[in-house]
């Protein structure tokens, strides 16, 4: 795989991903939205669609890992660092393409989400958060249980990549 090919398909994978998955957490949150405060399931089922579509967008080009951890797993596992930094470069990229997607699909719902002070412009009352569209914060702040806990949800993902061979053709 050449790097370009690396790049391109990281970037395009990535990108999908965040923009389903930012666009399901601001179709949940949005004040003004459809699917409004319906749920963490719903926002599951979003991400649970991106990371396929984005990871079958991006395994021709790059074999689709979409995600640092995944590939610092498998150059640990393989030992093979030559292209850890293309792939890195493209899942950054694709992640900030697939915000400003998702941002340019909401825009109209994250405007009338905001009231401009001294306008008639904006919704009525506070505007809702919109942080979780794009971040996480913990429920409970604990740094601690908070850095075990990514922890092992970052080893639950990368595992399964590493057992099952999935790896198999990666640089």
């Amino acid at each position: 795989m050449s790097n370009g090919d690396i790049f391109a398909g990281e970037a395009m994978g990535t990108a999908i991903l965040i923009l389903f998955g930012a666009g399901v957490c601001a179709a949940v949150t949005l004040r003004y939205s459809e699917a409004r405060a319906s749920g963490w399931v719903v926002i599951a089922f979003g991400w649970g669609f991106g990371v396929p579509a984005g990871a079958y967008t991006a395994a021709p080009l790059s074999g689709g890992q979409l995600n640092p951890a995944v590939t610092l797993g498998i150059a640990v596992d393989t030992g093979k660092w030559g292209k850890v930094w293309v792939y890195l470069l493209g899942q950054f990229a694709g992640a900030m393409l697939g915000a400003v997607l998702a941002c340019l699909v909401y825009l109209a719902q994250f405007q009338a989400n905001v009231r401009t002070e001294g306008t008639t412009e904006g919704s009525a009352g506070e505007p809702v958060p919109t942080l979780g569209i794009f971040s996480t914060v913990p429920e409970t702040r604990n740094p601690v249980a908070n850095l075990v806990t990514e922890i092992i949800a970052t080893m639950a993902r990368v595992l399964p990549v590493l057992a099952f061979g999935l790896t198999q053709g990666q640089p």
